[in-house]
């Protein structure tokens, strides 16, 4: 690794510091790491050799022990019965379907939970890069209390009730930064996921109207404490890439393969972002070999780590319909690359 710690390569390849070290990681839901457990036993995590430690301000709490719904830390209620090998469920019966913003009262910070999470930093014994993650951000927060139709039909419908609760989330999220942000660690993580396979769900217009400015004082308040910011962002967000690089985001994922032409994403933003991603999840790790795998992830590093910048990686957590070799071979590919 050149002297270098996997903390030390994710930092630089964020920051885009040339060349050298590509990092990599390979995140998985609960349900695949139950079923390599019990084939081969032992830590996936440990296995891959993964760069990313990410503890999530993210907690659910099953409303009765062993049932299937859970309620999360803004006591939404979300169903978990579906067995499609994800983590994230369903949620219903949002409490502000109405657009009475007096009928909820937003959560105070678990700051014992908050700050418990750091602990998990301090425990690392690999040197990993310290990943802060504030989940359900904003657009997925606001759909999740009042519903998604409900909120895409709010922004036209309905605009100032959705200032209004883009503000109070904000304004949550602040204080739950203001909690955390002098812990050691490298980096927030703001997951919100604006994109369909074809553009802008909410189209950029309304993005622009809702999210941008809530967003830029999120990117902003961990940039102004030393942070450096990745946006989780699944779909096409092409139409924004230069405005998300404006507001501060320093690295995006998941970069889907299938809705970019990667050379020119690289050509066009690598200065100024950090790309994280690149090997779908969607159309190709489900049904590749390990060594179609391989050649793939170096077809790609070769684009998208030309003078650093980029953390190789699958689209998304590895679900159970991916082979545990062609997640190695992701692995592979990655030490191949840094040692030519």
């Amino acid at each position: 690794m050149g002297g270098l710690t996997r903390r030390e390569a994710v930092k630089n390849a964020i920051a885009r510091n040339g060349g050298g070290h590509t990092p990599w990681q390979v995140d998985f839901t609960s349900v695949y790491d139950e079923i390599y457990a019990k084939k081969y036993g032992g830590c996936l995590d440990t296995a891959f050799e993964n760069h990313i430690l990410l503890a999530k301000y993210k907690k659910k709490t099953p409303i009765a022990p062993g049932s299937k719904i859970e309620t999360d830390l803004f006591n939404i209620k979300w169903d978990m019965s579906a067995e499609d090998g994800g983590d994230i469920g369903l949620p219903f019966d949002p409490p502000l379907a109405d657009y009475e913003t007096d009928a909820y009262r937003f959560p105070e910070i678990d700051k014992d939970f908050a700050l418990g999470q750091l602990k998990k930093f301090d425990e690392d014994k690999n040197a990993r890069y310290r990943l802060y993650g504030v989940t359900f951000t904003l657009y997925e927060r606001a759909w999740s209390l009042c519903g998604m139709e409900n909120l895409l039909a709010g922004m036209v419908a309905e605009p100032d009730f959705v200032h209004e609760l883009m503000r109070r989330i904000v304004e949550h999220h602040i204080k739950l930064m203001d909690t955390v942000l002098n812990g050691e660690f490298d980096g927030v993580l703001f997951g919100d996921d604006w994109g369909s396979q074809n553009g802008l769900i909410m189209g950029a217009a309304h993005w622009r109207t809702f999210i941008k400015p809530y967003m830029k004082t999120l990117c902003r308040k961990a940039k102004d404490s030393g942070k450096q910011t990745i946006l989780h962002c699944c779909g096409d967000i092409s139409e924004i890439l230069k405005e998300i690089i404006e507001i501060g985001v320093d690295c995006y994922n998941t970069v889907q393969p299938e809705l970019y032409d990667l050379q020119k994403l690289k050509r066009e933003y690598g200065r100024d972002l950090c790309f994280f991603g690149g090997i779908s999840n969607q159309g190709f790790l489900p049904y590749a070999t390990p060594d179609e795998v391989e050649t793939k992830c170096l077809k790609t590093l070769s684009v998208l780590a030309k003078g650093g910048g980029y953390i190789l990686s699958p689209t998304h957590s590895l679900t159970p319909d991916i082979p545990i070799e062609n997640a190695f071979a992701i692995v592979k590919a990655a030490k191949k690359f840094n040692s030519d």
